[in-house]
C-alpha cells in the first residue's frame, strides 16, 4: 500500500498574511500542519518553527531508537513518542525565541501531524489544528479540539452545532509557545486501502462542515484537485482565517508522492 499526498495554503480573504505552514515528508511518512498565532508575522514565525523543528527532529531518529532529550514514554509507542518528542522539542524552540526577540512574546502555534509507518498512522495535536478520517463510509473527526468550546461539547453543555456558531469557537486552551504544560495528545488508528487522512488549520474545519469536506474528497479526481476545491470553498464561505489542508491517501497503485 503506497502513500500518495497533496497540500495547500492560502491566507484566505480577510488576513493581510499567512501565518499557517505545513510539511510533507513522504519518504518519512511525516506531515504536519501548524496555524500560527500572534499576529504581526509573530505567528507565521512560530508556525515555522514547529514544521522546522518537527521535521529536523523526525528525520534524525529514524534510525535511532531514542528521544533524547525528551523523557521515553513507556506507555506510547516508538513513533508517539518521536511525534512527542518533536512537538516538546518545538514548543522550547519558540519560548527561546520568545526572550530573544520580546516583541514576539503573544506569539504561539497550534499543530497536527502524522507519521505513516505502513497501515499504522500516529497522530499527536496541540490546539484546534484537526486531522479526520474519510472512506466511502463517511468521514469522522479522530482528533479532539483543544478549545473552550470542545470541553463544552463533551460536558454535554454545547452541542455541536452551537460550537461551530459560538462567539468563543476560536478560544483554544492549549498552543505551543504559551508556556504551560502541554496537553499533547497522542493517537493511532489503521489505514486501509482508499481511506484519506486529511489534517487542517481551523481556516478549514471552521469554514466547511465535515460532511461537505467528505463530499469534496471523495468526488475529486486526486487528492491535489481534492486540496485545490476545499481551499476555495472554504474562501468562497468567506475565508476569514489562514486556510491550509494537507490530505493523504493509501492507494495501492499509485505511486508515492
Amino acid at each position: 500500500m503506497r502513500v500518495v499526498a497533496a497540500g495547500r495554503t492560502e491566507v484566505g480573504c480577510v488576513r493581510k498574511h499567512n501565518e499557517d505552514n505545513f510539511l510533507m515528508e513522504p519518504d518519512l511518512g511525516l506531515f504536519v500542519v501548524a496555524d500560527g498565532l500572534g499576529g504581526h508575522a509573530a505567528g507565521e514565525v512560530a508556525s515555522q518553527i514547529v514544521v522546522e523543528k518537527i521535521g529536523q527532529f523526525i528525520t534524525h531518529t529514524v534510525e535511532r531508537d531514542r528521544t533524547w532529550p525528551v523523557e521515553y514514554d513507556t506507555a506510547l509507542p516508538y513513533d508517539g513518542n518521536r511525534l512527542k518528542a518533536a512537538l516538546l522539542l518545538a514548543d522550547q524552540s519558540i519560548l527561546n525565541d520568545i526572550r530573544a526577540n520580546p516583541e514576539r512574546e503573544s506569539m504561539g502555534s497550534t499543530v497536527v501531524a502524522c507519521l505513516v509507518n505502513g497501515e499504522t498512522v500516529t497522530l499527536v495535536h496541540v490546539g484546534d489544528s484537526r486531522a479526520y478520517l474519510l472512506n466511502a463510509e463517511g468521514i469522522q473527526q479522530v482528533t479532539r479540539d483543544h478549545s473552550w468550546v470542545a470541553e463544552q461539547v463533551a460536558n454535554g453543555i454545547l452541542t455541536p452545532d452551537e460550537a461551530r456558531r459560538h462567539p468563543f469557537r476560536n478560544v483554544i486552551t492549549q498552543a505551543l509557545g504559551n508556556g504551560g504544560e502541554l496537553d499533547i495528545s497522542v493517537r493511532e488508528i489503521q489505514a486501509k486501502e482508499l481511506d484519506r487522512i486529511l489534517l487542517c488549520s481551523d481556516g478549514l474545519s471552521g469554514m466547511i462542515q465535515d460532511q461537505e469536506i467528505w463530499e469534496i474528497v471523495q468526488s475529486a479526481p486526486d487528492m491535489d484537485e481534492a486540496a485545490g476545491r476545499l481551499i476555495a470553498k472554504a474562501m468562497g464561505n468567506g475565508g476569514e482565517d489562514n486556510i491550509t489542508v494537507v490530505i493523504i491517501a493509501f492507494d495501492p497503485d499509485k505511486n508515492v508522492c
